[in-house]
Formats: C-alpha cells, structure tokens, sequence
C-alpha cells in the first residue's frame, strides 16, 4: 500500500464482536479450495471490486507485471485458508469496509497500483482515496494486509511456510522486506491488521498472539538487555507496563519506535534550560533537556553549549569506554571516573534510512518525547571529524560496517 505523510493514527477502538452483518454472497469453505483455486477466487472478486467503479483495464490496480501482486495474492489465499470455519472472503472486505472512514483518516493521501502499458511500468493513481472509489482502497488494503500477515506467519516457524517459498527461498529477501514494512511511507494501521489476524485465527491455540507476532518479526530491532521473550511472558510481571507499552501501537513504525525505549524506568527529564551533563553516576540522556518558551519554540542559543566532540571531550580528559548496556539510550557519565559510558551502537547502510524513519514519525506524532532525536543530536555532537569517529571506534562504541570514517560523520 502506498500512502504519504501520516495524517492522524486514532485511538485503538473497542473491541466489538467478531460477526459479519450484511452477508453478500456465500464463498466456498477456503478449507475445500487449494491455494491455486483460492487466488482465482481473490482475483474474481477483485475484478469485480474494480469493475463496480468502472475502471477502465489498463487501471486494474492488480495488474502488476511479473510475479509480485501474484505472489502477494497467494500470500492472501494461504492466509485464508488458516482461517476459522465458516468464514468467507466477504468477512474480510467487510471488515476492512466498516473501518474504510477510519483508515482514511491515518492518511493525507491515498493511491491504489495500475499497470501503465504505454510506458511499460507502474504507475500510482489518487483516486483510490475518494468515496466513488473506496472499492479499490478496499482491494488493495485487503491483498497488502493478507500479504503482511501471511508472511508474519511464515517468518515466525518454518512449519507453516509452503514448499518452494520464493521469499524464504532467496538469501536476503525477508530481510529487505522487514526493512521495507519498517518504512513510513509503507504502513497500513496497526488495529486493520490485529482485527484481521483476530477474525481469522481468533482461540486458535496452534498460533500465537498477533503481539507475539509482530514483535517476533522485528526482534532484529528490539534493543533491550532484558528478551523479547520474556518482556511478552505474562509470567514476568516485572514487565506487564513495558509489555502493556507494546500493545497497541499506530503501526510497524510505532512498535519499533518502542522497543527502543529503555526498559528501565525513565526519570523525568530535569529542565535546566540547557543541554548539560549533570554531576554524579547518572543517565546522560535523561539530562539532555530544552528550555520552552512560551510558544513552544526552542531557545536555540542555549543548545549545545555543553556538549563537544570526541576528540575535545578526550582533550578534556574524559575517558571512553563501551557500556554493557545494550540499550542504546543507557548512555552514562560517572563523574569520579571521569568515564562517558556509550552502549555500540552498529552503523550499517540501512543506519540513516532506519534513524531517518523513526525520527520523521516522532517529530510528526511524539514531539514532546523526542529520545530518538535527542539521540541522534548527541551523537551528531561526539562526531565532527574523522578523528571523532576513529576514537569511538577504537573504543568499540561505534561498530565499523559502513566504509571509511567520512562516510560515517556524513551520517550524522
């Protein structure tokens, strides 16, 4: 699904019973249909949802060349086929109609897929987010959402993944697509995808949560020292708040922002009007602040007047060393020690578009709780030159997977 800027992510609703009113026709059990047989269905239902908007066939938002629509439909028709007895297709294009407003509104624009012939590649058109043609937001939504849970499925156990997968089957493609799902510009809400889940496999004991799924799923970018397994076991009511702090996200980029947040509890920021490193054994990140005006504009002459680079901390006697701590935001300075304690952090190719991500969506929706950014800021400090970033290197704190020094200070 192609979308741009968030608009507005609502409040998660209340849970409503899991019936389908307004039955249109009846489809066959998906359990008596092979999967071949279940994409031929999902296509003549989606033929038909573009049909009903006259949409000329050049613009059939399915008609993606190669084998990346198809692959996604029968992504959607083995997700179906998971499904409880007596539920139908049409459950789900309900489903997806009755939240329609609501999904809208996550978005400041919408666009559905079509296959341009006459210049031979995709094209984007807008006239998916207009009521005359809900129809085609509601069949895109619905292959992009079975496509997503689908594969969510398949990456939590090789028992339910087919034969020949051609996602699994490749080096690297999971990852590029878990790289992909965590972009902004790619998310569908997290509430469509938790209803959809819960329809169809809602007091199955033979899979997990959706909670336990998605967070499975992205467990490359949970950053904490306590596990993932044990942050979502109810058995560990140390962690019920941090767990409960997971439930409902907006979408990927939101849960991921999460699972960046320390575990630990955070102390309120101090409001010394300056950035600063306060005295004494204490978190460095809790002690960057901003002082507020009035308007709610920052005091920029006071930004930055007490953080320096590497080289010059080093010049001032302060002493690097690696933290245990693998939270990134667990950043130390123990003044008797004179030691700035920094958790690695590793800086690959996919650093800047990751950072780039969260931090759009927390300016845009979190601007009064900005770590990631004020993360980012810090860093951007420590690291002026080559030479700032050598010393971090050395000192184990940056881990080198990304060329040479300049290419890393141009990160930051």
């Amino acid at each position: 699904m192609e979308n741009t800027r968030t608009k507005e992510w609502s409040k998660r609703d209340e849970e409503e019973p899991e019936t389908s009113t307004n039955k249109r026709c009846c489809s066959p059990p998906f359990e008596n249909l092979s999967v071949d047989e279940l994409a031929q269905q999902i296509q003549s239902k989606l033929d038909s949802l573009n049909n009903s908007q006259h949409v000329k066939p050049d613009y059939c938002i399915f008609r993606i060349p190669g084998h990346q629509e198809e692959e996604k439909q029968r992504y959607l028709a083995s997700f179906l086929r998971r499904a409880k007895p007596n539920t139908s297709l049409n459950d789900f294009i309900e489903l997806i109609e009755k939240y329609l407003s609501k999904i809208q509104a996550c978005y400041e624009k919408m666009y559905y897929r079509y296959w341009d012939d006459s210049v031979g590649r995709a094209r984007q058109d807008k006239r998916a987010g207009t009521q005359s043609h809900s129809s085609l937001l509601i069949g895109m939504i619905l292959v992009d959402a079975g496509f997503i849970l689908e594969l969510l499925l398949r990456a939590y156990s090789e028992g339910l993944r087919a034969e020949n997968d051609l996602i699994f089957a490749k080096s690297g493609t999971i990852h590029d697509l878990k790289r992909d799902l965590m972009l902004l510009e790619n998310q569908l809400p997290f509430f469509l995808l938790k209803k959809m889940y819960k329809r169809a496999l809602k007091c199955n004991p033979h899979y997990p949560s959706f909670l336990h799924l998605t967070c499975h799923f992205f467990s490359h970018y949970y950053n904490q020292s306590i596990s993932i397994d044990e942050v979502l076991s109810p058995n560990n009511p140390r962690s019920s708040e941090y767990r409960s702090n997971l439930e409902d996200p907006k979408h990927f980029t939101d849960l991921i922002r999460k699972f960046q947040q320390p575990y630990s509890t955070i102390q309120k920021q101090q409001q010394c009007g300056k950035w600063n490193i306060l005295r004494g054994n204490t978190h460095f990140m809790n002690l960057i602040s901003f002082q507020k005006l009035e308007e709610g504009k920052v005091q920029q002459q006071q930004q930055g007047a007490y953080l320096y680079s590497a080289v010059l901390l080093r010049e001032a006697g302060v002493k690097f060393k690696v933290s245990l701590n693998t939270c990134l935001f667990d950043i130390e300075f123990d003044e008797n020690n004179g030691e700035l304690k920094i958790p690695p952090l590793k800086v690959d190719d996919s650093t800047e578009s990751f950072y780039g991500n969260l931090m759009v969506w927390e300016q845009c929706y979190h601007p009064n709780d900005t770590f990631i950014c004020d993360y980012i800021f810090l860093i951007g400090y420590l690291i002026k030159s080559a030479e700032d970033v050598s010393i971090l290197v050395r000192k184990r704190i940056l881990i080198n997977q990304l060329g040479s020094p300049i290419e890393r200070v141009a990160i930051y």
